[in-house]
């Protein structure tokens, strides 16, 4: 009897719950095919990733990574995305750089935390002669416009974009060339605004250079920057395959890389 009560019971509850006004289940729409592109894509001529692992050089000790990518467009303008672990000093930035295609500076994006606490962002858009700056952190919105010459580049502080600082220099000329670099401030000090100064940045041209590295052999321009800075730079794309700073003990080394180093 009891069981014959609960099956009439549950009968008229469906049948409640099937009239107008009252809450079903709702029916999962019908799905429509995402058209996808059967070719390349054309905002993309070439495309390379890596990852640095950060050392000293005197006993290997591992400090940190550097993980990016590059993308080639079909404008000649070039885009990197970067991801820094700097584990040594509890230090984590997020970068991406975009730069014409002679490497003059478009723009950049930074988000930086550093000695453990966060420290902001900043974006930063070149148009013309001028820069315009605006950064957002602990100290609150600050925004800043700077002249800047034909020649200059935008130093964010990962080691992917340092190649990219040598654009104004001629490769066939010997001895240090005068270049301006566009310093972002990235230190601990929360207090400071993530805006920019430019400052000289001397550039050298050593040779061509083969090196080997764990992720490979490469076949590099040899450059000396701000006279203490050694790099090993691809020699179209100025993608950096290694950086040692022998004054500091530190040495930056590419262990993976994948797609096109050229």
């Amino acid at each position: 009897m009891n069981q014959q009560i609960k099956l009439r019971t549950a009968s008229a509850l469906l049948t409640l719950l099937a009239l107008p006004g009252h809450a079903q289940t709702p029916q999962a729409p019908a799905r429509t095919p995402i058209a996808e592109n059967t070719g390349p894509n054309v905002t993309i001529t070439h495309r390379a990733s890596g990852v640095y692992r950060y050392e000293t050089i005197s006993d290997g000790r591992v400090r940190g990574e550097e993980r990016w990518q590059f993308l080639a467009h079909p404008d000649g303008s070039r885009t990197l995305m970067v991801w820094h672990d700097l584990a040594a000093r509890n230090a984590q930035f997020t970068v991406v750089l975009r730069v014409a295609g002679n490497f003059r500076p478009l723009e950049a994006f930074v988000n930086y935390w550093n000695g453990g606490a966060y420290k902001g962002s900043g974006h930063f858009v070149v148009s013309g002669d001028k820069l315009f700056a605006h950064s957002t952190g602990p100290s609150g919105p600050h925004n800043a416009t700077v002249e800047v010459p034909e020649q200059f580049s935008i130093g964010t502080h990962p080691v992917a974009g340092d190649g990219w600082h040598t654009w104004g220099a001629d490769p066939a000329q010997r001895g240090a060339q005068s270049g301006l670099l566009y310093a972002v401030e990235a230190s601990t000090d929360v207090t400071k605004p993530i805006l920019g100064t430019l400052t000289p940045i001397p550039v050298e041209f050593i040779g061509p250079e083969s090196i080997t590295v764990p992720a490979g052999r490469f076949e590099t321009w040899h450059v000396k920057v701000a006279g203490m800075n050694d790099l090993w730079i691809t020699p179209e794309d100025r993608l950096v395959i290694k950086s040692v700073i022998p004054a500091r003990d530190l040495q930056y080394v590419l262990t993976e890389a994948s797609g096109e180093l050229r």
